[in-house]
């Protein structure tokens, strides 16, 4: 009796789940429509464009193809997939303050120096504080990654809403601002780091957001100017809403790993830690059921400095198709021990390549384990 109960427990929230995304989503992307101000330059479609393509090479960033959809999708109709060779595009070239036309999600250190000359961004510094102290971007405040993560209890679980509003609070941080973060090295751990801020502030309604490229060292190597500290901006009281439209929690997760919702579990971390023999010989347990080994890391080349971002998208959809994730018709859940690397795998699939139906399991295999669900050896492809 009571798996049945859990089971319409599961659809019931799952329901909820689905129109509040619903509802909160064509919020986001009504806000996204007024910040843009159309104006005279146009496109003429040619064979083999995309959307994507279009807003790559019109606006230098792929992320502004809903950019160019909106502005046309009198035209094009309710599918942005489906555009037609000959249609005249209106390309939204100016924008508010607030959203610079040429930002991009993983700028480079050089577009950032020349967007900070004519855009006012906010540069949130993720660094420990032993890092922060041998220097900072000019204007950069500093909250560390550690400050982000969860009770000592459980790391794997993200803050609070009232948390997180604290955090944006004393920050002084705004989300209507553009906002970029900057981590340590152009590591996979570090760069997970930022990824999953990045889907903190996403998620809590922070409508203009990148990452650094190469984070700090990238800017240092480049030899752009460093300061000795920090500064601080006026602190105040945020309230903020948590958006579920990028997230899997626990239910969701118990549905697609017992079929009961459609969907794909990808483990981004190393297949040596999926697919792990004990010294017995055997399978050991590290994963969660229905699982698929996919390694975030063999995406990192794909996003390098001086690397088309075509090529980057290009990379993503052969890493899901590779594991027959496809999103287009179920929920794609990425996770990973902690949620660093899965976030960053979530942020080049959603992000970077614009893919929809791409949500984070944050909490990931330490939080899975913390609530009581049971682990099962991972198996090779």
């Amino acid at each position: 009796m009571l798996r049945y109960i859990f089971f319409i427990f599961v659809f019931v929230v799952r329901s909820m789940s689905f129109f509040r995304s619903v509802l909160l989503g064509a919020s986001f992307v009504c806000c996204a429509a007024t910040a843009t101000l159309a104006c005279s330059p146009s496109y003429i479609v040619r064979p083999g464009d995309t959307l994507s393509g279009i807003a790559v090479r019109e606006l230098g960033s792929l992320f502004a193809y809903r950019s160019i959809y909106e502005a046309n999708r009198d035209l094009i109709g309710s599918d942005p997939d489906l555009i037609q060779v000959g249609m005249q595009f209106q390309i939204p070239c100016g924008t508010s303050a607030a959203n610079p036309v040429n930002w991009a999600v993983l700028p480079s250190a050089q577009t950032i120096a020349a967007l900070q000359k004519v855009t006012d961004i906010q540069i949130l510094d993720i660094r420990r504080a032993g890092d922060v102290s041998n220097g900072v971007i000019p204007g950069a405040i500093s909250v560390p990654y550690s400050e982000w993560r969860g009770p000592r209890g459980n790391r794997s679980e993200i803050p609070s809403i009232e948390t997180l509003s604290r955090i944006v609070g004393d920050s002084g941080l705004r989300p209507d601002r553009p906002v970029l973060i900057v981590h340590n090295r152009p590591t996979v751990m570090d760069k997970g780091r930022a990824a999953l801020v990045y889907w903190m502030l996403k998620s809590t309604g922070f409508e203009t957001l990148a990452i650094l490229q190469d984070g700090f060292k990238g800017w240092s190597d480049a030899g752009l100017p460093v300061s000795d500290s920090p500064i601080t901006l006026e602190p105040y009281e945020a309230e903020l809403l948590f958006s579920p439209a990028w997230r899997a929690d626990l239910v969701d997760v118990y549905g697609v790993a017992t079929s009961q919702i459609t969907g794909f579990l990808l483990d981004a971390r190393s297949a040596q830690m999926f697919s792990k023999i004990g010294d017995d010989g055997k399978a050991v347990a590290t994963t969660l059921p229905r699982a698929q080994s996919a390694p975030v890391m063999s995406l990192l080349d794909s996003f390098g400095p001086g690397v088309p971002i075509e090529t980057g998208v290009a990379a993503v959809t052969a890493h899901l198709d590779g594991h027959n994730a496809d999103w287009r018709t179920g929920e794609v859940v990425m996770f990973c021990q902690t949620g660093e690397l899965s976030a960053l795998s979530w942020f080049y699939a959603s992000e970077l390549a614009g893919m929809e139906n791409i949500s984070l399991y944050p909490e990931s295999i330490a939080g899975w384990s913390h609530d009581g669900g049971k682990l099962f050896a991972g198996e090779e492809e």
